[in-house]
């Protein structure tokens, strides 16, 4: 995937939440444009730990676009455990 198509997923407006598919196999799911950070030749993706809220940053993995095959739309954000339904 080429730079200039991830950028336009980040500043999409409105934003849509994606997942990014690796040649891995492995799958990042974006839910806010500040989660990525694109640079010459790789993406940095917060990866929320295990158990914890997805804005949780957990950790950074830093992806060569070479190996960035595809990037679908998700349908919705997920549900934070910590919201109280009103």
């Amino acid at each position: 995937m080429r730079l200039e198509d991830v950028r336009a997923l980040m500043r999409a407006t409105p934003f849509r939440p994606f997942r990014m598919h690796l040649t891995n196999g492995e799958t990042y799911d974006v839910y806010h444009p500040d989660m990525l950070l694109a640079t010459l030749g790789a993406v940095h993706i917060a990866a929320p730990s295990p158990g914890r809220p997805p804005d949780d940053p957990g950790s950074v993995r830093i992806v060569s676009l070479y190996h960035l095959m595809k990037v679908e739309y998700l349908s919705s954000p997920p549900v934070n455990s910590n919201e109280v339904a009103g």
